[in-house]
């Protein structure tokens, strides 16, 4: 299978999440746009605006007026496909969501350089559901679609960069500025503030290296103030400001 690229594909120029303080709470909205969208998703496909079918794997979570994506495109070597991931507040209305893109995180390791970052962008997109199923309609015409997981219970946090969530039995980590990223998704066990994280996909890249990792095994801690990685790394959550 051919390499993916990412940075066009998604249909955004897009996001980031709470670097300029935005709250937490969900934005003013219609309640039919977000009975539908609301949850966690997992893609089952994407179809570029040029018409071009791009086999990934990822999810997106819509909660609570937050979104967060990430996802790496479906090829073999696996180290050389494109991997995309974002965050930022949303709002809806009747069958629209209105998409705040604060942070875009797009990696393409065949590039120099491999890491895209991007901010302050805005995107409108309709959206159709079928059951578990939702259709994605983004402006300049790329089709996403997904099948549901869960409702989205569980915690979002901001993060300096990004965002981290544990909702339905999973992790969602997206962090990133224009100097590196980090991000991944998976399922995971907890035991206090232990935790083994059960890796879907993760995507690094800084203007040394990239690295894609799936279906592999993280040690991690988690205290509620700072998600620190077994190699040392840590992710610290950023204040909330009031609404």
């Amino acid at each position: 299978m051919c390499k993916q690229r990412p940075s066009w594909a998604f249909g955004l120029n897009v996001i980031a999440l709470f670097s300029a303080g935005l709250a937490f709470g969900q934005m003013p909205g219609a309640d039919s746009a977000e009975r539908m969208v609301g949850g966690l998703w997992e893609y089952t496909g994407l179809v570029s605006s040029a018409g071009n079918d791009m086999p990934l794997t990822g999810v997106f979570l819509f909660k609570d007026g937050i979104f967060l994506q990430q996802a790496i495109f479906e090829g073999e070597p696996f180290d050389e496909q494109g991997a995309m991931a974002h965050a930022g507040p949303y709002t809806s209305e009747s069958d629209s969501v209105h998409l705040i893109a604060e942070q875009t995180i797009s990696i393409s390791p065949d590039q120099a350089p491999s890491l895209s970052f991007r901010q302050n962008t805005e995107h409108d997109l309709s959206v159709s559901r079928s059951g578990d199923r939702l259709t994605l309609v983004f402006g300049s015409g790329t089709v996403q679609e997904f099948k549901y997981i869960g409702p989205g219970k569980g915690e979002v946090y901001a993060l300096q960069d990004g965002a981290l969530a544990f909702v339905d039995g999973y992790f969602i980590l997206v962090q990133g500025d224009a100097e590196g990223s980090v991000s991944g998704y998976g399922s995971f066990d907890k035991d206090g503030e232990n935790l083994q994280l059960k890796v879907k996909r993760w995507a690094e890249a800084d203007d040394t290296r990239t690295v894609n990792r799936r279906d592999a095994e993280m040690r991690a801690t988690f205290d509620g103030h700072t998600l620190t990685l077994a190699d040392g790394r840590s992710f610290t959550v950023a204040p909330r400001r009031a609404q």
